[in-house]
């Protein structure tokens, strides 16, 4: 009895000890996928798998029962794979995919069982030991994903789910097994908008997934790389638990910028939920970027295009931003580059940007989804990663500007304000500095030209009616040409033209066109040039106003 009742004992521990852990039954066939059973050796004695039978739910379909293999031990805590023979001699899935260690079971009928696993309604794999004794089972959901595995997440409890990878884990942990020291960490707030010149606040939740409770953590994070900020957390997590930390950020620049959160705590057993990686944008404190020049209206042989010029003074990814009409919707990204001060860059429609006289490739890009600008009136946006608005310019009246460009005096000026813009004198200037461009830099310096009243009223009222547009050059005397054009760009009158005059004086214009016509009421520019007896040459522009 004594002996009979060790046997006994022996069988239990045997039987208990053997379990199926994973069950691909709905394969992709677009992923060179087979069927396949996984069972599990959950004990510390080694198994002899000879005579072990797989059966359906009717067990009527056995899937294998093997006599005299040479090899049929498992050892303790070990997988054991069965599959069809036949396909895996052919295939290179599997046979990549599983350990060497791993027994594999083949069999040699050339499917799984009579009728193979049914993916057309629920059915239950059943695993018997040598006496005929049923020591686990498991019905699974026909209705599973294709191509995914049905796991156990416990070697102790009946607990099944699908598997979270493809192709499954055949010889491996399953996927949805937990691990034994495991913490996950999740992002769950992110500051909105990121401020770039104050503390940003970033919420973050720790969650012990592991069997195990969790003594401590570390939770780092760096931006662009480097090393900005960590946390050292002392609070223990149960399994299961979770806890709610912060990590605050001052960001050193703007542009898009990513940062990596990752936590850390003692005996990991799984590193894959441990990181956090995310982009974000942060703001520019003053706008880098501004509209300069655009095309809308051209003519044969052109195209539309937008120039936009850094005046940020520093280095600027392009990538960052958009161009877009009323509708931002249609907005265009610059692809990823950098942008240089001082930098004019064009995006155009079209190939036939380079038309234009001198335009400089490297700093053309081509978009054919570049919204297209309307000819009477429209607004341009420059729009950062962010979704806001960097820059704009509505425009509407510049109806007579047919193969003529709209350029802004200077790209400093504002876009808003319709003062800054006027016709291009010539056809465009894409990527090169505009035809209209007045350098705000050179009055107040060696050279001076002012205009008053800066708003004249030729309505012969006795009050503002003339110009007086004072001089001064560091010259003895100079050649000196002075020339009146109007918004469009056409000349209008030339009071001086290369005439000697002194270093210094003023000259009174009656705003009467060369025709003797009083000018209409409008924007105008008036270029001096002077020249001295060496050549040197000096070019003055300002805007002036008339008004009745």
């Amino acid at each position: 009895m004594k002996y009979c009742a060790i046997i006994l004992m022996i069988s239990s521990l045997l039987n208990a000890g053997m379990i199926i852990t994973e069950v691909m039954f709905n394969t992709a066939a677009d992923e060179n996928q087979d069927e396949f059973i996984e069972i599990y050796n959950n004990s510390d004695i080694t198994i002899d798998l000879s005579g072990w039978a797989i059966a359906d739910n009717a067990e009527t379909d056995l899937l294998i029962k093997y006599h005299g293999f040479s090899d049929m031990l498992l050892k303790p805590y070990s997988y054991c794979v069965v599959m069809d023979s036949s396909y895996y001699l052919n295939s290179t899935e599997y046979e990549d995919l599983i350990p060497d260690s791993v027994l594999r079971l083949m069999i040699n009928d050339g499917s799984m069982g009579q009728y193979g696993l049914s993916n057309s309604y629920n059915e239950t794999i059943k695993l018997f030991d040598p006496d005929s004794t049923l020591t686990d089972s498991v019905t699974y959901d026909y209705t599973q994903a294709e191509g995914y595995t049905y796991e156990r997440a416990s070697h102790i409890l009946p607990v099944w789910a699908k598997s979270t990878v493809t192709r499954g884990t055949p010889g491996f942990r399953n996927s949805v097994m937990p691990f034994e020291n495991d913490i996950m960490l999740k992002l769950t707030e992110i500051p909105s908008p990121i401020d770039p010149e104050a503390g940003n606040t970033f919420k973050l939740t720790v969650t012990n997934t592991g069997l195990s409770t969790a003594g401590s953590f570390r939770l780092s994070w760096s931006v662009d790389g480097a090393a900005a900020g960590d946390i050292e957390n002392l609070t223990s997590l149960a399994p299961g638990d979770s806890l709610e930390t912060a990590a605050e950020i001052f960001f050193q620049r703007s542009g898009t910028t990513e940062i990596v959160f990752e936590a850390e705590t003692d005996f990991e057993s799984n590193l894959t939920d441990n990181v956090v990686t995310l982009s974000v944008f942060v703001p520019y404190p003053e706008p880098p970027l501004t509209i300069n020049e655009f095309m809308k209206n051209p003519a044969a042989g052109q195209c539309e295009y937008i120039e936009i010029c850094n005046i940020s003074g520093g280095e600027i990814d392009l990538g960052d931003f958009a161009l877009s009409d009323e509708n931002k919707a249609n907005a265009v990204f610059f692809p990823d580059s950098v942008c240089l001060p001082g930098d004019l860059i064009v995006m155009a429609k079209d190939e036939q940007i380079y038309n234009f006289s001198g335009v400089l490739n490297s700093r053309v890009f081509i978009a054919p989804g570049l919204a297209a600008i309307n000819n009477t009136d429209d607004t341009i946006f420059l729009i950062a990663a962010d979704g806001l608005a960097s820059d704009s310019v509505s425009y509407e009246g510049f109806d007579d500007d047919a193969g003529r460009s709209i350029e802004k005096i200077n790209p400093e000026f504002a876009s808003d304000d319709p003062g800054s813009w006027i016709y291009c004198v010539t056809d465009g200037t894409p990527t090169i500095e505009n035809s209209v461009y007045q350098a705000p830099e050179d009055i107040g310096s060696s050279a001076n030209f002012s205009i008053s009243p800066k708003t004249a009223t030729p309505n012969e009222d006795g009050e503002d009616d003339n110009l007086l547009i004072s001089y001064e050059f560091d010259s003895a005397y100079v050649y000196l040409t002075m020339k009146i054009f109007n918004i469009k760009g056409q000349l209008i009158s030339m009071p001086k033209n290369g005439d000697y005059c002194s270093s210094s004086g003023s000259i009174v214009w009656n705003c009467r066109s060369e025709s003797g016509k009083v000018i209409d009421t409008g924007a105008y520019i008036c270029m001096l040039k002077a020249r001295d007896d060496k050549s040197r040459t000096t070019e003055l522009k300002e805007v002036f106003y008339i008004a009745k």
